[in-house]
């Protein structure tokens, strides 16, 4: 689920409707927010101990993410949690996600990992194989919130 929302952090304050951070003014700073499909909290917490740089989802289903662009990950309660950038997207088939590449996600091994998204994407998409399209987007904490 993705929202937009007025970024404001410790670092940021508002003067009217004007966001001034960092001494620079945006007027139109609005990021999305976003969360992970499952286990969101124990990810988040993952993300924000820099041992979860990447994450997965289907391409038929998700908005493909840009190189460059800053959202808010959050916590089921809604909670910021921090500001990531986008560093890399690859589209691929699931089969070609090497041990390499899922292990940017820290959540266990590579069989592990890849058992966990095989049961996940089955509930969304009860065809999903080997075979079917993926997002795997690497990302950068940027800023953190707590």
């Amino acid at each position: 689920m993705v929202h937009n929302v007025p970024y404001v952090s410790e670092k940021a304050t508002f003067c009217g409707k004007i966001l001034i951070r960092n001494g620079c003014v945006d007027v139109n700073n609005r990021l999305k927010t976003w969360h992970f499909g499952i286990d969101n909290d124990e990810l988040v917490n993952l993300v924000l101990s820099d041992k979860k740089t990447a994450t997965t989802s289907l391409y038929d289903v998700d908005d493909i993410p840009v190189v460059g662009d800053e959202s808010i990950l959050i916590f089921d309660n809604g909670k910021h949690a921090c500001v990531t950038e986008t560093k890399k997207v690859i589209i691929t088939e699931f089969k070609n996600i090497s041990e390499e590449l899922s292990m940017l996600e820290g959540e266990g091994t590579y069989e592990e990992w890849k058992k966990s998204h095989i049961e996940y994407f089955k509930t969304i998409n009860p065809n999903f194989n080997d075979n079917t399209k993926v997002i795997f987007e690497i990302f950068e904490v940027k800023e953190k919130f707590c």
